[in-house]
Protein backbone atom coordinates (compact mmCIF):
# COMPACT_ATOMS: atom_id res chain seq x y z
CA UNK A 1 0.00 0.00 0.00
CA UNK A 2 1.29 3.49 -0.78
CA UNK A 3 2.26 5.42 2.33
CA UNK A 4 0.76 8.77 3.28
CA UNK A 5 3.44 10.69 1.43
CA UNK A 6 2.98 8.97 -1.92
CA UNK A 7 -0.80 9.32 -1.69
CA UNK A 8 -0.38 13.05 -2.34
CA UNK A 9 0.12 13.68 -6.06
CA UNK A 10 2.69 16.44 -5.68
CA UNK A 11 4.67 14.49 -3.09
CA UNK A 12 4.72 11.29 -5.16
CA UNK A 13 6.96 9.83 -7.83
CA UNK A 14 9.20 12.36 -9.53
CA UNK A 15 7.27 15.21 -7.90
CA UNK A 16 8.74 14.19 -4.55
CA UNK A 17 11.36 16.67 -3.28
CA UNK A 18 15.05 15.87 -3.07
CA UNK A 19 17.25 17.21 -0.29
CA UNK A 20 20.71 16.62 -1.73
CA UNK A 21 22.80 19.62 -2.76
CA UNK A 22 25.44 18.74 -5.34
CA UNK A 23 28.46 20.75 -6.36
CA UNK A 24 29.42 20.86 -10.02
CA UNK A 25 30.57 17.44 -11.16
CA UNK A 26 31.23 15.90 -14.60
CA UNK A 27 28.38 13.98 -16.20
CA UNK A 28 28.61 11.31 -18.91
CA UNK A 29 26.97 12.15 -22.22
CA UNK A 30 25.91 10.42 -25.44
CA UNK A 31 25.86 11.93 -28.91
CA UNK A 32 27.41 15.17 -30.15
CA UNK A 33 26.84 18.19 -27.91
CA UNK A 34 26.63 21.26 -30.20
CA UNK A 35 29.44 23.77 -29.89
CA UNK A 36 26.87 26.51 -29.11
CA UNK A 37 26.19 24.91 -25.72
CA UNK A 38 29.70 25.19 -24.31
CA UNK A 39 30.13 27.96 -21.77
CA UNK A 40 26.35 28.17 -21.28
CA UNK A 41 24.07 26.86 -18.56
CA UNK A 42 20.51 25.54 -18.43
CA UNK A 43 18.71 26.39 -15.16
CA UNK A 44 15.29 25.17 -14.11
CA UNK A 45 13.30 26.53 -11.17
CA UNK A 46 10.72 24.50 -9.29
CA UNK A 47 8.60 24.26 -6.17
CA UNK A 48 9.80 21.66 -3.66
CA UNK A 49 9.20 21.70 0.12
CA UNK A 50 12.24 21.67 2.39
CA UNK A 51 10.04 20.09 5.04
CA UNK A 52 7.23 17.72 4.05
CA UNK A 53 4.10 18.17 6.17
CA UNK A 54 1.38 15.72 5.16
CA UNK A 55 -1.03 17.05 7.80
CA UNK A 56 -1.92 20.08 5.71
CA UNK A 57 -3.00 20.73 2.15
CA UNK A 58 -0.27 21.08 -0.45
CA UNK A 59 -0.13 22.19 -4.04
CA UNK A 60 2.66 22.27 -6.57
CA UNK A 61 2.76 26.08 -6.58
CA UNK A 62 3.02 26.39 -2.80
CA UNK A 63 6.53 25.48 -1.72
CA UNK A 64 10.19 26.45 -1.56
CA UNK A 65 12.13 27.26 -4.71
CA UNK A 66 14.70 24.73 -5.95
CA UNK A 67 17.11 25.40 -8.82
CA UNK A 68 18.70 22.62 -10.88
CA UNK A 69 21.21 23.33 -13.62
CA UNK A 70 23.58 21.78 -16.15
CA UNK A 71 26.67 23.84 -17.00
CA UNK A 72 28.51 23.05 -20.23
CA UNK A 73 32.06 23.88 -19.15
CA UNK A 74 34.47 24.44 -22.01
CA UNK A 75 37.50 22.78 -20.43
CA UNK A 76 35.64 19.67 -19.29
CA UNK A 77 35.04 16.49 -21.21
CA UNK A 78 31.43 16.42 -20.07
CA UNK A 79 28.85 18.87 -18.71
CA UNK A 80 28.47 19.40 -14.97
CA UNK A 81 25.29 19.35 -12.91
CA UNK A 82 24.37 21.18 -9.74
CA UNK A 83 21.21 21.32 -7.61
CA UNK A 84 20.10 23.82 -5.00
CA UNK A 85 18.20 23.02 -2.87
CA UNK A 86 -2.66 19.57 -1.85
CA UNK A 87 -4.84 19.50 -4.50
CA UNK A 88 -7.22 18.07 -1.84
CA UNK A 89 -7.25 21.31 0.11
CA UNK A 90 -10.64 22.91 0.49
CA UNK A 91 -11.24 26.52 -0.49
CA UNK A 92 -11.91 27.34 3.17
CA UNK A 93 -8.60 25.86 4.33
CA UNK A 94 -6.69 27.77 1.65
CA UNK A 95 -8.42 31.02 2.60
CA UNK A 96 -7.66 30.43 6.28
CA UNK A 97 -3.97 30.04 5.48
CA UNK A 98 -4.04 33.22 3.38
CA UNK A 99 -5.68 35.10 6.26
CA UNK A 100 -3.08 33.78 8.71
CA UNK A 101 -0.23 34.83 6.42
CA UNK A 102 -1.73 38.29 5.87
CA UNK A 103 -2.20 38.71 9.63
CA UNK A 104 1.47 37.88 10.19
CA UNK A 105 2.54 40.36 7.52
CA UNK A 106 0.32 43.14 8.96
CA UNK A 107 1.65 42.44 12.45
CA UNK A 108 5.19 42.71 11.07
CA UNK A 109 4.45 46.03 9.36
CA UNK A 110 2.96 47.46 12.57
CA UNK A 111 5.76 46.18 14.78
CA UNK A 112 3.47 43.97 16.86
CA UNK A 113 5.79 40.96 16.96
CA UNK A 114 9.36 40.58 18.18
CA UNK A 115 10.76 39.11 14.94
CA UNK A 116 8.85 40.78 12.12
CA UNK A 117 8.86 39.47 8.55
CA UNK A 118 10.65 41.93 6.29
CA UNK A 119 10.15 40.19 2.95
CA UNK A 120 8.39 37.03 1.83
CA UNK A 121 8.98 35.00 -1.33
CA UNK A 122 9.59 31.38 -2.19
CA UNK A 123 11.27 32.36 -5.51
CA UNK A 124 10.05 29.06 -6.94
CA UNK A 125 8.65 29.94 -10.37
CA UNK A 126 11.01 31.28 -13.01
CA UNK A 127 14.60 32.42 -13.51
CA UNK A 128 15.63 35.39 -15.67
CA UNK A 129 18.63 37.55 -16.58
CA UNK A 130 18.61 41.32 -16.14
CA UNK A 131 21.24 43.98 -15.54
CA UNK A 132 24.03 41.36 -15.39
CA UNK A 133 22.24 39.44 -12.65
CA UNK A 134 20.39 36.09 -12.52
CA UNK A 135 17.07 36.32 -10.68
CA UNK A 136 14.74 33.62 -9.34
CA UNK A 137 11.16 34.93 -9.22
CA UNK A 138 7.77 34.45 -7.59
CA UNK A 139 4.81 36.80 -7.15
CA UNK A 140 4.80 36.54 -3.34
CA UNK A 141 7.81 38.82 -3.03
CA UNK A 142 10.87 40.30 -4.72
CA UNK A 143 13.24 38.24 -6.89
CA UNK A 144 16.15 36.41 -5.32
CA UNK A 145 19.55 36.82 -6.94
CA UNK A 146 21.68 33.72 -7.56
CA UNK A 147 25.13 33.33 -9.08
CA UNK A 148 26.21 31.15 -12.01
CA UNK A 149 27.89 28.85 -12.84
CA UNK A 150 28.91 27.92 -9.28
CA UNK A 151 26.69 25.74 -7.12
CA UNK A 152 23.80 28.19 -7.65
CA UNK A 153 24.78 30.20 -4.62
CA UNK A 154 22.18 32.61 -3.26
CA UNK A 155 23.29 36.24 -3.25
CA UNK A 156 20.21 37.77 -1.63
CA UNK A 157 17.08 39.79 -2.32
CA UNK A 158 17.13 41.86 -5.50
CA UNK A 159 15.34 45.09 -4.61
CA UNK A 160 16.10 47.24 -7.65
CA UNK A 161 17.26 50.83 -7.74
CA UNK A 162 14.07 52.55 -6.60
CA UNK A 163 12.82 50.05 -4.07
CA UNK A 164 9.69 49.27 -6.09
CA UNK A 165 10.09 45.51 -6.11
CA UNK A 166 10.64 45.12 -2.40
CA UNK A 167 7.04 43.97 -2.38
CA UNK A 168 4.97 41.39 -4.25
CA UNK A 169 6.12 41.24 -7.87
CA UNK A 170 5.06 39.28 -10.92
CA UNK A 171 6.73 35.90 -11.35
CA UNK A 172 7.18 36.72 -15.05
CA UNK A 173 8.99 40.02 -15.59
CA UNK A 174 9.71 40.79 -19.24
CA UNK A 175 13.15 41.96 -20.38
CA UNK A 176 13.43 43.92 -23.62
CA UNK A 177 16.11 42.16 -25.71
CA UNK A 178 17.13 45.47 -27.31
CA UNK A 179 17.17 47.94 -24.41
CA UNK A 180 17.63 45.35 -21.60
CA UNK A 181 14.93 47.13 -19.58
CA UNK A 182 13.00 44.86 -17.22
CA UNK A 183 9.25 45.45 -17.01
CA UNK A 184 7.13 44.14 -14.17
CA UNK A 185 4.10 44.95 -12.09
CA UNK A 186 3.27 44.86 -8.41
CA UNK A 187 -0.09 43.45 -7.32
CA UNK A 188 -1.68 42.92 -3.89
CA UNK A 189 -5.16 42.57 -2.41
CA UNK A 190 -4.88 46.04 -0.90
CA UNK A 191 -5.60 49.35 -2.66
CA UNK A 192 -4.36 50.57 -5.09
CA UNK A 193 -4.15 46.86 -6.02
CA UNK A 194 -1.83 47.12 -9.04
CA UNK A 195 1.22 49.29 -9.71
CA UNK A 196 3.07 49.77 -12.99
CA UNK A 197 6.21 51.90 -13.22
CA UNK A 198 5.77 52.58 -9.51
CA UNK A 199 2.38 54.25 -9.93
CA UNK A 200 -1.20 52.96 -9.53
CA UNK A 201 -2.69 51.40 -12.65
CA UNK A 202 -6.15 52.93 -13.33
CA UNK A 203 -9.04 50.56 -13.86
CA UNK A 204 -8.40 47.77 -11.36
CA UNK A 205 -11.25 47.45 -8.88
CA UNK A 206 -9.77 44.84 -6.54
CA UNK A 207 -6.99 42.36 -5.89
CA UNK A 208 -5.83 40.45 -8.95
CA UNK A 209 -4.55 36.95 -9.58
CA UNK A 210 -2.42 38.03 -12.54
CA UNK A 211 0.47 35.63 -13.12
CA UNK A 212 1.75 37.13 -16.37
CA UNK A 213 1.20 40.10 -18.70
CA UNK A 214 2.24 41.28 -22.14
CA UNK A 215 5.01 43.71 -23.15
CA UNK A 216 5.81 44.78 -26.71
CA UNK A 217 8.41 47.30 -27.87
CA UNK A 218 5.91 50.15 -27.44
CA UNK A 219 3.04 48.88 -25.28
CA UNK A 220 2.16 46.98 -22.11
CA UNK A 221 -0.94 44.77 -21.80
CA UNK A 222 -2.45 44.08 -18.37
CA UNK A 223 -4.98 41.27 -17.83
CA UNK A 224 -7.96 41.69 -15.50
CA UNK A 225 -9.64 38.31 -14.99
CA UNK A 226 -12.96 37.76 -13.19
CA UNK A 227 -13.29 35.53 -10.13
CA UNK A 228 -16.28 33.78 -11.66
CA UNK A 229 -17.60 32.94 -15.12
CA UNK A 230 -20.35 35.59 -14.91
CA UNK A 231 -17.86 38.40 -15.32
CA UNK A 232 -15.65 39.54 -18.19
CA UNK A 233 -11.95 39.35 -18.91
CA UNK A 234 -10.45 42.76 -19.62
CA UNK A 235 -7.21 43.70 -21.37
CA UNK A 236 -5.66 47.04 -20.47
CA UNK A 237 -3.32 48.43 -23.15
CA UNK A 238 -1.11 51.48 -22.55
CA UNK A 239 2.02 53.04 -24.07
CA UNK A 240 5.09 51.50 -22.47
CA UNK A 241 5.95 54.42 -20.17
CA UNK A 242 2.46 55.90 -19.68
CA UNK A 243 0.23 53.56 -17.62
CA UNK A 244 -2.16 56.42 -16.91
CA UNK A 245 -3.22 56.29 -20.59
CA UNK A 246 -4.57 52.74 -20.35
CA UNK A 247 -7.46 51.70 -22.60
CA UNK A 248 -9.54 48.71 -21.59
CA UNK A 249 -10.97 46.06 -23.96
CA UNK A 250 -13.44 43.41 -22.82
CA UNK A 251 -13.81 39.76 -23.77
CA UNK A 252 -15.57 36.63 -22.60
CA UNK A 253 -14.42 35.33 -19.20
CA UNK A 254 -11.34 33.10 -19.33
CA UNK A 255 -8.36 32.07 -17.22
CA UNK A 256 -4.92 33.08 -18.53
CA UNK A 257 -1.79 31.80 -16.82
CA UNK A 258 0.87 32.70 -19.39
CA UNK A 259 1.25 35.05 -22.31
CA UNK A 260 3.34 33.80 -25.23
CA UNK A 261 4.48 36.95 -27.00
CA UNK A 262 3.40 40.55 -27.59
CA UNK A 263 4.32 42.71 -30.57
CA UNK A 264 3.29 45.86 -32.44
CA UNK A 265 2.18 46.18 -36.06
CA UNK A 266 2.08 49.53 -37.80
CA UNK A 267 -1.01 49.93 -40.04
CA UNK A 268 -2.66 52.80 -41.96
CA UNK A 269 -5.06 53.18 -39.02
CA UNK A 270 -2.35 53.32 -36.37
CA UNK A 271 -0.55 50.75 -34.25
CA UNK A 272 -2.11 47.33 -33.76
CA UNK A 273 -0.97 45.46 -30.64
CA UNK A 274 -0.87 41.66 -30.87
CA UNK A 275 -1.07 39.57 -27.69
CA UNK A 276 -0.52 35.86 -28.21
CA UNK A 277 -2.01 33.88 -25.34
CA UNK A 278 -2.50 30.31 -24.36
CA UNK A 279 -6.14 30.00 -23.76
CA UNK A 280 -14.98 46.31 -27.68
CA UNK A 281 -12.26 46.53 -30.27
CA UNK A 282 -10.32 43.37 -30.18
CA UNK A 283 -10.05 42.67 -33.90
CA UNK A 284 -9.47 38.91 -33.78
CA UNK A 285 -9.75 36.48 -30.90
CA UNK A 286 -9.51 32.77 -31.58
CA UNK A 287 -7.25 29.82 -30.82
CA UNK A 288 -4.48 28.90 -33.24
CA UNK A 289 -4.49 25.23 -32.21
CA UNK A 290 -6.73 22.89 -30.23
CA UNK A 291 -3.91 20.83 -28.71
CA UNK A 292 -3.05 21.27 -25.01
CA UNK A 293 -0.28 23.87 -24.78
CA UNK A 294 1.52 25.26 -21.73
CA UNK A 295 4.88 26.65 -20.61
CA UNK A 296 5.24 28.67 -23.84
CA UNK A 297 8.74 29.62 -24.88
CA UNK A 298 9.99 32.29 -27.28
CA UNK A 299 13.78 32.75 -27.53
CA UNK A 300 14.72 35.89 -25.63
CA UNK A 301 16.35 37.63 -28.58
CA UNK A 302 13.07 37.35 -30.53
CA UNK A 303 10.63 38.48 -27.86
CA UNK A 304 8.48 41.60 -28.32
CA UNK A 305 8.66 41.11 -32.11
CA UNK A 306 6.50 39.17 -34.63
CA UNK A 307 8.27 35.85 -34.05
CA UNK A 308 7.39 32.98 -36.37
CA UNK A 309 7.86 29.99 -34.05
CA UNK A 310 6.71 29.32 -30.50
CA UNK A 311 7.72 26.28 -28.46
CA UNK A 312 5.93 24.66 -25.55
CA UNK A 313 4.73 21.54 -23.77
CA UNK A 314 1.77 19.29 -24.45
CA UNK A 315 0.19 15.95 -23.56
CA UNK A 316 -1.41 13.21 -25.64
CA UNK A 317 -4.77 13.34 -23.82
CA UNK A 318 -6.48 15.69 -21.36
CA UNK A 319 -5.47 19.29 -20.81
CA UNK A 320 -3.37 21.31 -18.42
CA UNK A 321 -6.36 22.86 -16.64
CA UNK A 322 -7.51 19.42 -15.48
CA UNK A 323 -3.96 18.24 -14.81
CA UNK A 324 -3.28 21.13 -12.42
CA UNK A 325 -5.92 19.67 -10.11
CA UNK A 326 -4.08 16.34 -9.89
CA UNK A 327 -0.66 16.51 -11.50
CA UNK A 328 0.98 17.86 -14.64
CA UNK A 329 3.01 15.55 -16.83
CA UNK A 330 4.57 16.62 -20.11
CA UNK A 331 4.48 13.93 -22.79
CA UNK A 332 5.31 16.09 -25.82
CA UNK A 333 7.26 19.14 -26.91
CA UNK A 334 5.60 21.29 -29.56
CA UNK A 335 6.71 23.81 -32.18
CA UNK A 336 3.97 26.05 -33.61
CA UNK A 337 4.34 28.17 -36.75
CA UNK A 338 2.44 31.24 -35.57
CA UNK A 339 2.81 33.11 -38.86
CA UNK A 340 1.30 30.26 -40.88
CA UNK A 341 -1.64 29.73 -38.53
CA UNK A 342 -2.35 33.47 -38.25
CA UNK A 343 -2.41 33.74 -42.05
CA UNK A 344 -4.79 30.79 -42.26
CA UNK A 345 -7.03 32.31 -39.59
CA UNK A 346 -7.15 35.70 -41.30
CA UNK A 347 -7.94 34.09 -44.66
CA UNK A 348 -10.75 31.97 -43.22
CA UNK A 349 -11.60 33.37 -39.78
CA UNK A 350 -13.06 30.97 -37.20
CA UNK A 351 -15.82 32.16 -34.88
CA UNK A 352 -14.68 34.78 -32.39
CA UNK A 353 -13.58 33.75 -28.87
CA UNK A 354 -14.32 30.01 -29.07
CA UNK A 355 -13.15 29.37 -32.66
CA UNK A 356 -9.96 27.50 -33.58
CA UNK A 357 -7.77 27.60 -36.69
CA UNK A 358 -6.27 24.10 -36.43
CA UNK A 359 -8.65 21.69 -34.71
CA UNK A 360 -6.48 18.57 -34.84
CA UNK A 361 -5.56 16.59 -31.73
CA UNK A 362 -1.99 15.68 -30.79
CA UNK A 363 -2.54 12.19 -32.18
CA UNK A 364 -3.66 13.62 -35.52
CA UNK A 365 -0.66 15.93 -35.71
CA UNK A 366 1.71 13.05 -34.96
CA UNK A 367 0.56 11.04 -37.99
CA UNK A 368 0.98 13.98 -40.37
CA UNK A 369 3.68 13.53 -43.03
CA UNK A 370 3.44 17.12 -44.30
CA UNK A 371 6.98 18.62 -44.13
CA UNK A 372 5.41 22.10 -43.95
CA UNK A 373 2.94 21.26 -41.18
CA UNK A 374 2.55 24.40 -39.01
CA UNK A 375 2.47 22.21 -35.89
CA UNK A 376 5.27 19.77 -35.16
CA UNK A 377 5.21 17.50 -32.10
CA UNK A 378 8.10 15.65 -30.51
CA UNK A 379 6.53 12.81 -28.51
CA UNK A 380 8.52 11.18 -25.73
CA UNK A 381 8.52 7.38 -25.37
CA UNK A 382 5.77 5.93 -23.19
CA UNK A 383 6.52 6.47 -19.51
CA UNK A 384 9.01 9.30 -20.16
CA UNK A 385 8.09 12.88 -19.19
CA UNK A 386 9.77 16.19 -19.97
CA UNK A 387 9.79 19.66 -18.42
CA UNK A 388 9.73 23.16 -19.87
CA UNK A 389 12.12 23.54 -22.80
CA UNK A 390 14.45 26.35 -23.84
CA UNK A 391 15.74 27.11 -27.33
CA UNK A 392 19.46 27.40 -28.14
CA UNK A 393 20.16 28.90 -31.58
CA UNK A 394 22.75 27.60 -34.05
CA UNK A 395 25.54 30.16 -34.48
CA UNK A 396 25.11 30.50 -38.25
CA UNK A 397 21.54 29.31 -38.44
CA UNK A 398 19.70 29.62 -41.73
CA UNK A 399 16.23 30.03 -40.19
CA UNK A 400 14.61 31.19 -36.98
CA UNK A 401 14.10 27.60 -35.78
CA UNK A 402 17.62 26.42 -36.67
CA UNK A 403 18.81 25.26 -33.28
CA UNK A 404 17.97 22.92 -30.44
CA UNK A 405 15.55 22.49 -27.55
CA UNK A 406 16.95 21.52 -24.15
CA UNK A 407 14.90 19.93 -21.36
CA UNK A 408 15.06 17.47 -18.45
CA UNK A 409 13.36 14.10 -18.91
CA UNK A 410 12.59 11.27 -16.49
CA UNK A 411 11.72 7.63 -17.11
CA UNK A 412 8.98 6.60 -14.68
CA UNK A 413 9.84 2.93 -15.14
CA UNK A 414 12.35 3.74 -12.38
CA UNK A 415 9.52 4.16 -9.85
CA UNK A 416 8.97 1.28 -7.41
CA UNK A 417 5.75 -0.69 -6.91
CA UNK A 418 4.40 2.04 -4.61
CA UNK A 419 5.03 4.78 -7.14
CA UNK A 420 7.99 6.19 -5.19
CA UNK A 421 11.22 7.35 -6.82
CA UNK A 422 14.24 5.41 -5.47
CA UNK A 423 17.25 7.43 -4.36
CA UNK A 424 19.20 5.79 -7.18
CA UNK A 425 16.88 7.02 -9.94
CA UNK A 426 18.27 9.56 -12.41
CA UNK A 427 17.05 12.15 -14.87
CA UNK A 428 18.56 12.92 -18.27
CA UNK A 429 19.03 16.21 -20.09
CA UNK A 430 18.01 15.90 -23.74
CA UNK A 431 19.14 18.16 -26.59
CA UNK A 432 16.58 17.92 -29.41
CA UNK A 433 16.85 19.14 -32.99
CA UNK A 434 14.30 21.98 -33.27
CA UNK A 435 14.18 22.06 -37.07
CA UNK A 436 12.47 18.73 -37.58
CA UNK A 437 11.42 17.99 -33.96
CA UNK A 438 12.31 14.31 -34.37
CA UNK A 439 15.86 13.62 -33.20
CA UNK A 440 17.62 13.70 -29.82
CA UNK A 441 21.12 14.74 -30.82
CA UNK A 442 22.68 14.41 -27.35
CA UNK A 443 21.86 13.09 -23.88
CA UNK A 444 23.50 14.04 -20.57
CA UNK A 445 23.02 11.51 -17.75
CA UNK A 446 22.57 13.35 -14.46
CA UNK A 447 23.78 11.99 -11.09
CA UNK A 448 20.31 12.21 -9.57
CA UNK A 449 16.74 12.82 -10.64
CA UNK A 450 15.35 16.29 -11.24
CA UNK A 451 11.83 16.58 -9.77
CA UNK A 452 9.15 17.95 -12.10
CA UNK A 453 9.26 21.72 -11.79
CA UNK A 454 8.24 25.06 -13.21
CA UNK A 455 10.11 27.26 -15.67
CA UNK A 456 13.57 26.82 -17.15
CA UNK A 457 15.89 29.16 -19.00
CA UNK A 458 19.08 28.98 -21.02
CA UNK A 459 21.88 31.39 -20.09
CA UNK A 460 24.58 31.79 -22.77
CA UNK A 461 28.25 32.17 -21.96
CA UNK A 462 28.30 35.95 -22.30
CA UNK A 463 25.60 36.35 -19.64
CA UNK A 464 27.45 34.08 -17.22
CA UNK A 465 30.82 35.77 -17.72
CA UNK A 466 29.25 39.23 -17.53
CA UNK A 467 27.61 38.85 -14.11
CA UNK A 468 28.20 41.53 -11.53
CA UNK A 469 30.76 40.69 -8.89
CA UNK A 470 29.46 39.51 -5.52
CA UNK A 471 30.95 40.65 -2.22
CA UNK A 472 29.30 37.93 -0.15
CA UNK A 473 26.76 35.18 -0.49
CA UNK A 474 23.74 34.56 1.68
CA UNK A 475 24.09 31.67 4.11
Amino acid sequence: MPNELTSLSYHAGNYAPIHTTLNLRPCPSEGAIPEEFFGGQYVRNGSKPLQVDTSRGFHWFNSDGMLTSVFFERIAQAPGVTTLISPRSSVLSVLMEVVQAMALIVASLWGLIARPIRRTSTSNTSVVHNDDQILATNETGPPMRVFLPSSLKTVGWFTGMEGFIKEMTTAHPHVDPQTQEMFLFHATFLAPFTLCLNQPEPGFQGGEIMHDFGVSRKHTVMIDMPYNWRGQTRFGVFPRYEPEKVKWYTSAPCMIMHTVNTWDEETFNGTRVHLLLRPKQISHQWALSAIPFEFPHVPHRLQMAPTRFVYGNSMRTGDFAEACISNVKVECLVKIDVVALLARGLADPPSQVDGCVDQRSVAEVLISDDPNDPIKVFALPDGWYAQECSFVARKDGQSEDDGWLVTYVYDELQLDENGAAPETSQSVLWIIDALEMKEVVARVLLPQRVPYGMHGNWFPEEQILGQREVERFRK
